[in-house]
């Protein structure tokens, strides 16, 4: 499949069919790339959102939390790998805004 466009950062991403029982989120062929859609994740999961309003997106920097969200996508068997995510991409993308639906 050839590259589109993520419709909230704009960036190419690499969509393909993916496993509908993959969780957190899964491939598909419109949507978010890897980044936005663990971001979108991140924000609308608890305790996940409220632990970061606490303690800010800056705590991606730490690699014992990218480990331990690695586990949760791991656990629910997603079909992007964490090696896929660029975090430093998820801390600058923070604040943009998704699109309504």
């Amino acid at each position: 499949m050839n590259a589109v466009n993520c419709k909230r950062c704009g960036k190419p991403c690499q969509p393909g069919v993916g496993n509908p029982e993959s969780r957190p989120f899964h491939r598909s062929n419109k949507g978010y790339c890897v980044n936005c859609a663990i971001t979108q994740f991140l924000k609308t999961t608890e305790p996940i959102s409220s632990l970061l309003a606490n303690l800010g997106v800056k705590v991606f920097y730490n690699p014992d939390i990218q480990e331990q969200i690695a586990h949760i996508m791991e656990a629910g068997h997603c079909d992007a790998s964490p090696s896929e995510i660029s975090w430093i991409t998820v801390i600058e993308n923070w604040e943009l805004p998704f699109p309504k639906r």
